[in-house]
């Protein structure tokens, strides 16, 4: 057998032994098929989400808000330890369905129906450990706990922020499970992003949460997931009057109480970006 051939005997062993091993990791270990899919999926799922010239017309926030296909939510505020909610914030809060489980108004329709669904595909139920703390909660947690983020920079203090788990398995070990696979790849098709990405820690300042899911509605969550984007990046990506176009959407950033928008829309959701100014995501624009 010539050496040439020998090599090529070597390769075709090794690359046998190899996938024999990462079947072997994947069985053993169900979230390794979280991590494998989202590294060779990553740049197919990319998405275009470009800057737009549009005619405008101008109209005053007051006036805006005040018509019937306007809604005001809470779903875009960036929270973190440079972007403190102000003392006087109010968190629109209401219980999930007839449960005593508190969260913001604009994520209880999008809960129930990610709940629905690992429901129906995998006969399980979702569950919640933590959705909206108060202020004396936060600050008791953070007391206790050395990696609790600090009063007024946690998103559970807007109610925006779900911490879910299904039966036996919670924290990094919901990855454990075909559920919270589910959740994690698929969590963006219901307005939620995983808000600590395994590969934002350097954006975000925290460790991957898998089970720590944020509202942010659509089609931010579809652009941020399949762009492989934090939520800062996407954020800061935003620029102050400018508009951006996906799909049917148009997304502008705004500041002042003078707001241009697009001459033609059927609805419009306007949430403040906790940095002085407003993100308003108008639906089917022209």
């Amino acid at each position: 057998m010539n050496k040439k051939l020998k090599r090529i005997l070597a390769v075709l062993l090794a690359t046998v032994l190899i996938s024999a091993l990462v079947s072997d990791i994947i069985s053993a270990n169900p979230q390794f098929k979280f991590y494998v899919n989202d590294y060779l999926t990553a740049s197919q799922r990319r998405v275009a989400f470009k800057e737009t010239e549009i005619d405008t017309d101008e109209i005053q926030l007051s006036e805006l808000l005040k018509k019937e296909n306007a809604d005001f939510n809470q779903s875009l505020m960036l929270i973190n330890k440079e972007h403190y909610l102000n003392d006087d914030f109010l968190p629109d809060i209401q219980n999930y369905k007839d449960t005593e489980v508190k969260m913001n108004k604009c994520v209880i329709s999008a809960y129930e129906a990610i709940s629905k669904a690992v429901s129906d595909n995998f006969n399980e139920k979702l569950f919640v450990s933590s959705a909206y703390r108060t202020d004396a909660e936060q600050a008791v947690l953070e007391k206790e706990n050395k990696y609790a983020t600090e009063l007024g920079a946690s998103e559970h203090c807007a109610g925006l922020a779900l911490d879910v788990y299904i039966k036996y398995h919670a924290g990094k070990g919901f990855l454990k499970s075909e559920s919270g696979i589910f959740v994690n790849e698929n969590c963006w098709e219901y307005g939620f992003i995983i808000r600590y990405p395994f590969y934002g820690e350097k954006t975000t300042g925290i460790e991957f949460e898998p089970w720590h899911l944020r509202y942010v509605g659509a089609p931010h969550a579809e652009i941020i997931y399949k762009n492989r984007l934090t939520l800062e990046e996407y954020i800061s990506y935003l620029e102050y009057g400018k508009f951006y176009q996906y799909g049917d959407f148009i997304v502008t950033r705004q500041t002042g109480d003078t707001t241009k928008i697009p001459a033609y829309y059927e609805a419009v959701t306007i949430s403040s970006d906790n940095q002085n100014g407003y993100i308003y995501t108008f639906k089917n624009a022209k």
